[in-house]
């Protein structure tokens, strides 16, 4: 995490009450009663009364002292009130600074996801209406009961029920269509990405196979579609939550190993040998994303900005939900739509009072209930379904994402940039096409 929060600088209270003016009236017209009463008494028998010297002791002194020790008393106080106002202006400049330098968010260049091969019922319109649902279906495998649960059916799949390899064949003739269709979607804003920037691929797949077979596989579709280089992170680097996403922002905060990054979450069960778990879906998810501040330098076109994730205890989620909020440059009432997966009846219950005293008057779209729970997918098609429906410049959307005893929220905003054409990223990059080769030029080989 970029910021510890319980790290920072306080402000202070000024606790000191102002001084009375009635009180410190009377106090100094007593105090100067007392001051001309003990000059008459101390002042000289021998010493005569009809002078300038006198009058000058009979006034300087019983009024000098009296005002110097009541504005004493002020000055005093009106310090103490300058020292707390200048150390809260620079606490409340030092977060502006650190928050300033730690909001760098993350631009979506490019979301897809699927949950369904009817790419009509992917849309983020008829999940958000209520028209996609979870419904209870007949499961293919064998003497299996009647299971509420969402599972992907591709073209040419087996459809009738099968043994362990029949099942493995499946889940990989239906990884190979979704990496298909994700890629599909995005090699334009794939294309996007300047050259000279790296483009790091992150597998985040449970579908029954290793991390060498998924990788195989990757490179398999990816190659078929002449797309630019790029690596594979090693598995243990692919994130299983949204707090993955501090850690690449802490990194690009360090301006260390700036890349993109494209974000690949397939979630698949068993269907032909067993019957999937209940309430659970089958999905897949990419997202493109790179540092806002090579995006913003290159002019690369992006969709969307994702803030730093913030984590908080479930039953207490206001402060997480707070920053998540501050992060995003975002007040309440711009929050124009939310999504949320992973969070039960009582968890739900548990954020609908802080979410309302923060001023969010939208209703989370909870995905659990309509697509489904794609586990390990869920964080990633929550955001991109944020990502896809906000359509206009400046609309934020608020994702919630449950972790055993903890709450994910993060913001993501809306942007509408100008899209540059590759030949104007090539030039602001330096980088010249080479010449074209003219065949009588060239040498001819057997």
């Amino acid at each position: 995490m970029a910021v510890d929060f319980s790290l920072l600088p306080v402000e202070k209270a000024s606790n000191d009450n102002a001084p009375s003016r009635f009180v410190w009236t009377v106090a100094f017209f007593l105090m100067v009663l007392i001051g001309i009463l003990a000059m008459l008494y101390f002042w000289p028998a021998d010493m005569p009364t009809k002078t300038w010297e006198f009058w000058i002791s009979l006034i300087l002194f019983p009024v000098g002292i009296p005002a110097f020790i009541v504005l004493r008393r002020y000055s005093s106080h009106a310090g103490r009130v300058l020292d707390t106002a200048m150390h809260n202006e620079a606490v409340h400049d030092y977060h502006t600074h650190v928050f300033e330098a730690a909001s760098m968010p993350l631009s979506v260049m490019g979301a897809a996801y699927r949950f369904s091969a009817n790419r009509k019922e992917n849309h983020t319109d008829g999940i958000g209406a209520g028209t996609v649902t979870l419904k209870t279906l007949d499961p293919i495998a064998r003497n299996g009961e009647p299971v509420k649960a969402r599972w992907l059916t591709v073209p040419d799949m087996q459809t009738k029920p099968g043994g362990v390899e029949d099942d493995r064949n499946r889940r990989r003739q239906v990884t190979a269509w979704l990496f298909d269709e994700l890629l599909d979607e995005l090699k334009g804003q794939v294309r996007n990405v300047p050259p000279r920037v790296p483009l790091v691929i992150r597998l985040c797949l449970s579908n029954g196979f290793t991390f060498k077979e998924n990788q195989a596989l990757w490179q398999e579709r990816w190659s078929a579609r002449a797309l630019r280089q790029a690596s594979v992170a090693p598995d243990e680097a692919s994130p299983v939550d949204l707090m993955g996403l501090d850690t690449w922002l802490d990194a690009a905060l360090r301006n260390t190993d700036l890349h993109a990054t494209l974000l690949v979450a397939v979630q698949l069960h068993a269907l032909l040998a067993a019957t999937p778990p209940a309430g659970t879906a089958e999905a897949g998810v990419a997202l493109l994303l790179m540092p806002a501040v090579p995006t913003r330098q290159l002019c690369v076109p992006h969709i969307a900005q994702l803030h730093r994730p913030v984590r908080g205890p479930v039953d207490q989620p206001g402060e997480a939900l707070s920053h998540a909020l501050r992060w995003g440059g975002t007040e309440a009432s711009q929050i124009t739509g939310g999504w949320q997966t992973g969070l039960d009846a009582k968890a739900a219950g548990a954020l609908r009072e802080p979410v309302m005293q923060l001023g969010i008057k939208v209703r989370a779209t909870d995905l659990d209930q309509t697509v489904g729970d794609a586990r390990i997918a869920a964080p990633w098609l929550a955001i991109a379904c944020a990502a896809s429906s906000a359509t206009a410049a400046g609309v934020a959307q608020m994702v919630l994402v449950g972790h055993d005893a903890h709450v994910d929220g993060l913001v993501l905003n809306h942007v509408s940039l100008p899209t540059p054409s590759p030949a104007s990223v090539d030039e602001r990059l330096g980088i010249t096409a080479p010449p074209s080769l003219d065949p009588r030029h060239s040498r001819a080989t057997s």
